[in-house]
């Protein structure tokens, strides 16, 4: 996989507060090309990050699925066969 794509994928999976500040940072260094350094206030990283969390609730929880969830339900056929 190329950094290119590794890239999109990243952002394909962000928050949309991550994906803020990320424009945000993108917006003040093709402001400040003629700067050697721009400074990154963390802790606006640190609670888009958090906040990403609170986005998503479910991402990261396992997947269970019942024991009987492809069996055959014989009783609701036979309800719509009468």
């Amino acid at each position: 996989m190329t950094l290119r794509e590794e890239l999109i994928n990243e952002i394909d999976r962000a928050s949309d507060d991550v994906l803020q500040v990320l424009l945000s940072f993108l917006r003040q260094t093709r402001l400040s090309q003629s700067e050697p350094s721009v400074s990154i206030d963390l802790a606006e990283i640190s609670s888009a990050g958090l906040t990403a969390q609170k986005h998503y609730p479910l991402r990261g929880m396992p997947l269970v699925i019942a024991e009987d969830f492809d069996e055959p339900m014989s009783d609701l056929w036979d309800a719509l066969g009468t």
